[in-house]
């Protein structure tokens, strides 16, 4: 048998080679595109929740997340507030170029900014009008929850009825016990009605007191108006001087985002109560003048929730009484001094400090400490008091310029981050923006200790619980900053901390929103430098915090914090491509087409010779094995030539292509051959004995006429209707994966996501779909073709018949070239039947979008399979008139 199939494959040495090359070109095809197909790609995985936050994707540089965050698939609040910079805009401008991203809201974390808050005591209301005398003003800082306290050393304020005059001084050093303090010499002086002048406020401006700002050691105030030095003037300049004003450091977290994509993505813009939102114009300048420094009015937008819980106590007694007049608590953490729109604000930007982030211990039950850091000796002045406990974070001063032009913020308007919608109480959701995170005590003890009250961010930004950003400017104003020198040149060539992305499309936590997040995550990861976050479905995640006890009075405390957990969690993972893995099953699909039709066409030829070996005894397992026998070794050899030509094409092209991986080309195209010669095997195996002492005859049915070249090629592609059908077959699965990429790259914006028999099912055009589908192309116009030889061959005799009977050469081309475009119509319309339905399955869109797609795939089916006539018809044209007609 083997000599026969043998014998057989090389005395039609054509068709064998035809059918090898086919095969040949499927095989080696998917052993290189396969391979091509393994890349990185993001996978999601794990138990999704039903809300959806205000962002689909959290992007930040590299480094960003932490630890503890990598090893439990978890993001911390406010995680945002301590990345500064790391990612360009050549970065940002790629993610919003990325297919299904709607909106990529950038954030550009500046620093934390120091500004005075102040809190005022009027003696007016607790003492009687025209009172003379000395009384001490006590101060008790308070914060942790009132677990941490703070005393800071008694205020003199002097009050008289009489003016008061001031006479200048130099400053003295004096040793004290507490080391060396720095005085004013200033005198001071009330004028008695006598004319007289009497020294009073003995003791002059601590000059430390001074440089932190804190407030002055001794306040000379008088009824009539008139005060010393070092007392701070009442709006007016009239009128008596009996307020106590004393100021303190406040710390808020400044940060430049883009007004437009903050506002469609929070809708913040909806959240201003006062003034008016932020503009992407950029910074209005200030030339040099006689009364004005040279450089830029920077917009900001205040947030109205102050961060931190710093309050104070503040007591007033007289000198001598043991009674106090005053006994007060004042909220520190909100008394920055009344700021309207359109006012310069006191905010220190030429001091900007960047904090480090919080590292963490881990205990065996899931209980995580934070680290503390030194502080140093001299640490920064301008802290907030609770500055003075323990780190958690370290400080680093930004900027790398000292001369340079002046940043002047200016108040725009103020929001409330309440009125944003992510801020929901019951979502309990820490990742947004603006958030204020809230700790509670985590057990009985920690909870008594904080009064059933939660423990919130303090006003130092070197303490635990981080505030969130309070100060906003545009991301034009935070350019000319990085520009002028006020950040880091890092920071200044990357200056985008992060980039929130709403994924278009997404409705939910359905499987076909977390498919179309997962794609844009995955072109998102292309970019190189960026790490993604799916944040779509993430829930609330508990966390046991054991804080270290403070400095200040404050006890350890084991503390319940909401982290986010990313229910929908991803991984970078070597994997293959799903639905590229699918188009190159087409291809071999179309090879099995193609070959499937050879064999039958070969099967039908042999009729008489398949016949005869019956008559002579052979079984039907013989002829089955001759016929199968014949393409498995056709596909043998096409294997082994597939995996040498895809090892060439692999090393010429740069594909990674294990060895392992391009021998699987042999089995393949195996498959491939069993799977096409199987039918026509059978076929072969029932072929009557009879058959080689006659032929088939027809039975007889009704003739029917044709008219013209079209009525002809119709007849011709009725008459061999399987041979049609299967050429019609490979030339719609070719359309039809044609038109779902076209749908994907043009109608449907680069993307098609949604389910497709109950699967989630998405489509990305890459280039090994492209040549998939050209490779898919490319058979289908061979198995055409080779129907047409098929067609041509046995209707030899009808061709010289009608060139016989005055039919030119032209004219039997056209029937020939418009059998073959019939086919090719057939099959292109049901492969875009087919495509467009797939498409608008996993697209919202409508068919307008997709007519142009679908009757562009229509004509190029349709003339490539009547281009695949052309080289049967060249066959027909040597075929001898004469000698046809006499045989027939």
């Amino acid at each position: 048998m083997l000599r026969l199939i043998r014998h057989r494959l090389l005395s039609h040495w054509a068709r064998s080679l035809a059918l090898l090359v086919g095969i040949l070109v499927a095989v080696s095809s998917f052993a290189v595109l396969s391979a091509t197909t393994r890349s990185a790609r993001l996978t999601v995985t794990g138990t999704v929740a039903k809300s959806r936050g205000a962002y689909d994707l959290l992007i930040r540089p590299p480094g960003a997340a932490q630890d503890l965050e990598n090893a439990q698939g978890l993001i911390r609040p406010n995680s945002l507030s301590d990345v500064y910079g790391g990612i360009t805009l050549d970065q940002l401008a790629a993610v919003r170029r990325v297919p299904g991203v709607e909106v990529a809201a950038p954030l550009e974390v500046l620093g934390y900014a120091t500004e005075p808050g102040a809190v005022s005591v009027d003696l007016a209301g607790l003492v009687p009008r025209g009172t003379r005398g000395v009384f001490e003003l006590g101060r008790t800082w308070h914060y942790d929850g009132g677990l941490s306290a703070l005393p800071q050393r008694p205020h003199t304020v002097f009050i008289t009825p009489y003016p008061l005059e001031t006479v200048p001084g130099t400053p003295v050093s004096r040793q004290e016990a507490d080391g060396k303090a720095q005085y004013l010499t200033d005198r001071y002086f009330e004028v008695l009605p006598s004319g007289k002048r009497r020294e009073v406020c003995k003791g002059g401006l601590r000059a430390e007191e001074q440089s932190t700002g804190l407030s002055a050691a001794v306040t000379c105030l008088s009824w009539s108006g008139v005060t010393a030095r070092g007392e701070q003037a009442s709006p007016g300049g009239s009128g008596p001087r009996t307020r106590v004003v004393f100021a303190f450091p406040v710390t808020s977290l400044v940060a430049g985002i883009d007004p437009e994509a903050e506002s469609r993505l929070f809708g913040l813009a909806g959240a201003v109560t006062e003034g008016r939102y932020l503009t992407s114009a950029a910074p209005r300048t200030v030339p040099a003048g006689a009364d004005e420094v040279p450089g830029a009015v920077l917009p900001v937008l205040r947030s109205s929730r102050a961060a931190g819980d710093l309050t104070v106590e503040v007591t007033l007694t007289r000198e001598g009484a043991g009674r106090p007049l005053l006994d007060k608590r004042f909220d520190a953490a909100s008394r920055q001094p009344e700021q309207r729109s359109g006012e310069q604000l006191a905010v220190g930007l030429g001091s900007l400090l960047a904090t480090g982030p919080v590292s963490y211990d881990s205990g065996p039950d899931g209980t995580v400490r934070p680290r503390t850091v030194p502080r140093p000796d001299k640490a920064a002045t301008l802290l907030p008091l609770d500055g003075q406990d323990v780190w958690f974070r370290s400080l680093v001063p930004q900027g790398e310029q000292f001369e340079r032009p002046s940043a002047l913020p200016e108040v725009v308007g103020t929001f409330d981050p309440e009125r944003l919608p992510e801020f929901d109480a019951g979502s309990r959701l820490p990742l947004g923006t603006y958030g204020q995170p809230a700790l509670t005590g985590a057990d009985a003890r920690s909870r008594k200790l904080l009064g059933g009250r939660a423990l919130r961010p303090a006003s130092s930004p070197t303490s635990y619980i981080q505030q969130p950003p309070l100060l906003l400017t545009s991301t034009a104003a935070a350019r000319w900053l990085g520009d002028h020198g006020y950040l880091t040149s890092e920071q200044a060539a990357a200056p985008v901390s992060a980039i929130r992305v709403k994924v278009a499309g997404v409705t939910g936590a359905d499987a076909v929103s977390r498919e179309r997040v997962r794609q844009a995550a995955e072109s998102v990861g292309r970019i190189p430098g960026l790490r993604v976050d799916i944040t779509l479905g993430s829930s609330p995640a508990r966390l046991t915090v054991d804080l270290p006890a403070g400095t200040n009075g404050r006890p350890a405390l084991a503390l319940t914090e909401w982290w986010s957990r990313k229910n929908v969690a991803e991984r970078i993972i070597r994997a293959s491509d799903t639905k590229s893995l699918v188009l190159l099953a087409l291809v071999l699909v179309v090879c099995v087409l193609f070959v499937g039709n050879a064999a039958a066409s070969s099967v039908r030829a042999r009729r008489a010779e398949l016949g005869l070996l019956a008559a002579v005894g052979w079984r039907r397992r013989h002829l089955f094995g001759l016929v199968l026998g014949e393409v498995l070794l056709l596909g043998t050899v096409a294997g082994i030539l597939g995996a040498g030509v895809a090892w060439g094409a692999s090393r010429a092209l740069g594909v990674d292509a294990p060895a392992g991986h391009l021998l699987a080309a042999v089995p393949v195209a195996l498959a491939v051959a069993a799977a096409a010669g199987g039918v026509p095997a059978w076929l072969a195996s029932r072929v009557p004995p009879a058959t080689a002492l006659r032929p088939a005859l027809s039975t007889g049915g009704r003739a029917r006429m044709f008219a013209g070249v079209t009525g002809l090629a119709l007849a011709g592609a009725v008459r061999a209707r399987g041979r049609s059908l299967l050429g019609a077959a490979a030339v719609a699965t070719a359309s039809a994966a044609a038109l779902v990429l076209l749908a994907a790259a043009y109608a449907f914006k680069g993307t098609l996501a949604g389910s497709l028999l109950g699967e989630t099912v998405s489509v990305q055009v890459r280039a090994t779909d492209v040549a998939a589908v050209v490779t898919m192309a490319v058979l289908s116009v061979v198995a055409v073709g080779d129907v047409m030889y098929l067609g041509v061959q046995e209707r030899a005799a009808e061709f010289a018949l009608l060139r016989a009977v005055g039919w030119g050469d032209a004219v039997v081309t056209r029937l020939v070239l418009l059998e073959g475009a019939l086919i090719g119509l057939l099959g292109s319309l049901g492969g875009a039947l087919l495509g467009g339905a797939a498409a608008l399955r996993l697209s919202p869109g409508g068919w307008t979008d997709l007519v142009p797609a679908a009757c562009a795939v229509v004509a190029a089916g349709t003339l490539l399979s009547a281009a695949a006539a052309l080289v049967p018809v060249l066959i027909q044209r040597r075929h001898p008139t004469a000698r046809l007609l006499a045989e027939e």
